[in-house]
């Protein structure tokens, strides 16, 4: 006959986010790095090469693409998933976090928004892989079109910065606090 075990409460650094929410993060990841490097790469190429051209396609159609995952993504963290702050950080650190993800997903957002306003803005069309394109209102004057340009650029530059703070404090936690916190949202295979 053996004794009763008591059910031992799992550390909550320990405890995981659900596989939509594992999922979600990560198909963000890929796509803010994706379109950031493209970005950076037509930079620097020729105006009017083939390359850069392509490029820029692909920037726009993973773009609008990105605009569902991130909607997704959204409705996801505000009504689905289930909020798990780390009990083994402050309440001031907790804060900060909550901050700089919040303030992600409000930068990713806009940055989303001011893309698709500043491809108008450009009475280019916003093409979808080559399959249809978006009517072009031409609402926006010169001076509108070059600040959406400059915005969507730092913009950019801002999300990469923020997300690569929120990586490192992700690095921080996993290899020298080594608390668990990094394991919650890591794919199975990498935990």
């Amino acid at each position: 006959m053996s004794l009763p075990t008591r059910s031992v409460p799992q550390p909550q650094s320990d405890l995981r986010y659900d596989r939509t929410t594992i999922l979600l993060h990560w198909i963000v990841v890929v796509f803010v790095i994706g379109l950031y490097a493209a970005a950076i790469i037509w930079g620097e190429l020729p105006r009017g090469t083939p390359t850069r051209k392509l490029l820029q396609a692909l920037h726009i159609s993973f773009g609008l693409l990105f605009i569902v995952v991130l909607a997704l993504r959204v409705y996801w963290r505000l009504f689905r998933r289930l909020r798990l702050p780390d009990p083994s950080s402050s309440a001031a650190q907790n804060l900060i976090a909550s901050i700089v993800q919040n303030g992600l997903y409000v930068m990713l957002v806009v940055q989303a928004v001011i893309g698709v306003c500043w491809r108008i803005a450009q009475q280019e069309p916003l093409a979808f892989f080559w399959m249809f394109e978006f009517p072009e209102p031409q609402i926006f004057d010169k001076a509108t079109k070059q600040l959406l340009g400059l915005a969507h650029e730092y913009l950019g530059h801002a999300i990469i910065i923020v997300a690569a703070f929120h990586a490192l404090a992700g690095l921080y936690h996993h290899l020298v606090l080594k608390d668990g916190l990094m394991r919650r949202i890591l794919p199975g295979s990498l935990r």
